[in-house]
């Protein structure tokens, strides 16, 4: 019995270093996905959202999600936004207009999850004293899919750097 014993010992042992070390952590392909990209990947990624921001700020809402995409984590692709998808942040930026806009911050996780933050401010406060919040957030998730960057919004069910966002 002994003599069976320690050869299962070891191959469970070999089974579970074996998988262990087949999976990356999301750390890990994080550290790898930041480690391939430039300064230019930062200034192409950042210059689409601040000219995003721009033009709806300057009210051509349609021209601002025209320029939208969803990104499919599985096969790696993106696609033009879903008119449903598009009606809906229509009517958003319509009732929430962007009147002024600043950066929050912004993150790099992994090809398909990134996190670009801004603070929206969709009406002037006239009062000092008023205490009504006059700012939404708002977060694009800009992906690069064969060496482009595409603008993705980031949807309510998606991981984002929970450190970064206060």
């Amino acid at each position: 019995m002994k003599r069976f014993l320690w050869p299962a010992a070891a191959l469970a042992c070999l089974l579970a270093f074996t998988a262990c070390g087949g999976k990356k952590s999301a750390e890990s392909e994080a550290e790898e996905f930041r480690k391939e990209l430039t300064k230019e990947d930062t200034t192409q990624m950042l210059a689409l959202c601040d000219d995003c921001m721009k033009t709806l700020k300057d009210g051509r809402i349609d021209e601002a999600l025209s320029r939208l995409y969803t990104y499919n984590d599985s096969t790696e692709t993106v696609t033009p936004i879903s008119e449903a998808k598009r009606a809906e942040l229509k009517r958003t930026f319509r009732l929430f207009p962007v009147l002024g806009y600043e950066m929050d911050y912004y993150s790099f996780n992994s090809q398909g999850q990134n996190d670009v933050k801004y603070n929206i401010r969709f009406f002037e406060k006239t009062d000092s004293a008023d205490t009504a919040p006059n700012t939404i957030g708002f977060m694009f998730n800009p992906v690069k899919v064969d060496g482009q960057w595409y603008l993705c919004i980031k949807e309510a069910d998606q991981e984002f750097d929970r450190a970064r966002n206060r």
